[in-house]
């Protein structure tokens, strides 16, 4: 009876150290992940409409721009601190999001720069839907149930289970 009642332990310990070793992935888009308000992996026209207004909440400083720091995800503990500046590893390579917004590339978005977003996403837009996906802008990630590696495989065809 008692290894009974062992093995979920075990299984959860051997989970939870197997979970622990893995490296972290790479640190998440800022930029996507603020214009992706419903995190569908796709802006939207309204999002690519409102993404000035979006990228203002990142401002922490409230000057109307965004600098390499603010700009910077945050660190996995939560908000990141002015003093723990210095301890933070450089931020990613930019995504292409950035590159579009950022026109003068110097890392951050001036105010004309996060004003003009919305008519420079647009340039992405490879068919002219007036959205950009994942094919168009790849740091927004894979659609929900897209192959894009992790998580769990789909379900193999077949018949329905538990009939």
């Amino acid at each position: 009876m008692k290894t009974i009642q062992l093995a979920p332990t075990l299984l959860i310990a051997i989970a939870t150290c197997a979970y622990s070793q893995m490296p972290p992935g790479p640190p998440p888009d800022v930029v996507a992940m603020t214009l992706d308000k419903d995190h569908d992996h796709k802006l939207t026209a309204r999002e690519i409409r409102n993404s000035s207004r979006s990228l203002l909440k990142l401002d922490e400083d409230d000057d109307g721009a965004l600098s390499k720091e603010e700009l910077r995800p945050e660190p996995r503990g939560g908000r990141r601190r002015k003093k723990d500046a210095q301890n933070h590893p450089p931020p990613p390579p930019p995504s292409i999001l950035m590159e579009t917004i950022d026109t003068d590339g110097d890392g951050t978005f001036s105010k004309d720069e996060i004003d003009a977003a919305p008519d420079t996403l647009l340039k992405l837009d490879k068919d002219d839907d007036r959205k950009i996906d994942n094919t168009e802008a790849p740091s927004l990630g894979d659609p929900p149930g897209g192959g894009g590696g992790g998580g769990r495989p789909p379900h193999p065809p077949g018949p329905p289970r538990g009939r």
